[in-house]
């Protein structure tokens, strides 16, 4: 556990952090209240959360209770508890209350920059282009991270060499 409470907002861009870096691993809060969440995620997808003996969409309700509270990230450790969750996205923006709402809006790419990204894309990962796009393309600040998302997401490197090196040609 870190050592000091850190305000709930803190522990949300943490939680941000590990899934914005596709980490995996459990993700372990004991709350100032004295009460214990558990996230797990699986290449920063948030698969189960656990707060205050909820889980799912319950616990993620109760977790806005949280004022503060230590945390610690078992890298590389799994587990088989699932629970039927909105996409990380959602998840990440409803504990922010918002923020990342905000940020988001205030960023991020034009429609016509997503749709050239998403029909870029398909053409190295086919129709599941749309909705991998659907889930970084909001998210993202500009076009290089944008880029880089997309590209992490081709399973083969060369392939995503040449993804990079063609929105690369197009830009300039």
């Amino acid at each position: 556990m870190s050592q000091d409470y850190i305000p709930f907002p803190e522990l949300v861009d943490k939680i941000s952090s590990f899934c914005s870096k596709k980490e995996t691993g459990l993700l372990f809060i004991a709350t100032k209240a004295n009460r214990s969440a558990q996230i797990v995620i699986e290449n920063g997808k948030i698969v189960f959360v656990y707060f205050y003996n909820k889980q799912g969409q319950e616990a993620l309700d109760l977790m806005l209770t949280i004022k503060a509270g230590r945390y610690k990230f078992q890298k590389n450790a799994t587990s088989p508890r699932r629970s039927p969750l909105p996409s990380t996205e959602k998840i990440l923006d409803h504990l922010s209350g918002g923020r990342l709402a905000a940020v988001k809006v205030a960023g991020g790419l034009s429609s016509e920059q997503k749709q050239f990204l998403e029909a870029a894309l398909a053409g190295y990962i086919g129709p599941m282009a749309a909705i991998i796009c659907e889930e970084h393309l909001d998210f993202v600040p500009d076009m290089a991270a944008a880029v880089d998302a997309l590209a992490s997401e081709i399973p083969s490197e060369e392939q995503a060499k040449k993804f990079r090196a063609q929105i690369a040609a197009t830009m300039n």
